[in-house]
């Protein structure tokens, strides 16, 4: 099969953007648009390192060094992430799509006798003209679009958030689950409280007892103003919001749950 530098590039360049949206699932980590383009034309130079011949041991090694380089390199490029062992995760979970996508692509190959397309070292080719390469490109566009506004119409708004808040010399970032459930509210502010599960956040004496009561009790949760507070939703556009948060440390999983109506108050 010959090999058009231009075609790998742009296949690529689409593969890496679907991967990404596949991890984006997996990890539950939102990637904003302009990230993910960069991302993906980044992916897309990288696809170069497949016209690494590997038959000299040398050379397979500078092959694997490289594609573990620019795996890194493409994650680091797509996300946000506030520490080690969330990049690591993310890292995983875009190693663990690229594994599934590859052999996916390799048993639709070998069913359906795909002479047109090669699946070698993570990396995808497809024998198709630049014609007809654009328009499947406009056509999957289109349905894409298509799709996207039946599923946000039938299922309402993205339930995919990413929270991020300081207090002090501390900084977290959680994953957001709205509920509209949590109806929590500091009594003489009135402010919203976003409940941050699994994570101790005390700070000092500059906290509110706020009541709350659920199916499994009361009491009374410490609530604190954080210097900075923004949302994220899977689209990757951050916003301010203007609540208070508390910390419950004894409760399984580190999420920030909070009333979707924090949303529309800002």
């Amino acid at each position: 099969m010959d090999i058009y530098i231009d075609v790998l590039i742009v296949i690529n360049a689409y593969m890496t953007w679907l991967l990404l949206g596949l991890t984006s699932f997996l990890s539950k980590t939102p990637s904003a648009g302009k990230r993910r383009a960069a991302a993906s034309a980044l992916g897309g130079v990288s696809s170069l390192i497949a016209l690494i011949p590997t038959d000299v041991k040398l050379l397979a090694f500078t092959s694997m060094a490289l594609k573990i380089i620019s795996c890194l390199a493409i994650v680091a490029a797509a996300y946000r992430f506030g520490s080690a062992k969330k990049f690591a995760a993310i890292s995983l979970a875009f190693l663990g799509s690229n594994m599934l996508v590859s052999a996916a692509l390799i048993i639709l190959r070998e069913t359906l006798k795909l002479g047109n397309l090669a699946v070698y070292g993570g990396f995808v080719y497809l024998d198709i003209s630049p014609l007809a390469l654009i328009v499947t490109t406009a056509v999957i566009y289109l349905l894409i679009c298509r799709a996207s506004k039946l599923f946000n119409k039938n299922l309402g708004p993205l339930n995919s958030y990413r929270v991020d808040f300081k207090i002090g010399c501390k900084a977290f970032s959680l994953d957001g689950f709205a509920d509209t459930g949590n109806t929590v509210r500091d009594l003489f502010s009135g402010l919203p409280v976003i409940i941050c599960t699994g994570i101790d956040i005390e700070s000092g004496e500059n906290f509110r007892a706020v009541p709350y009561k659920t199916v499994s009790g009361e009491g009374f949760l410490y609530a604190f103003r954080p210097e900075s507070l923004t949302v994220t939703d899977e689209s990757g556009r951050p916003r301010e919001v203007s609540a208070l948060v508390a910390g419950l440390p004894n409760a399984e999983g580190r999420r920030a749950v909070f009333n979707p109506e924090i949303l529309s108050e800002i």
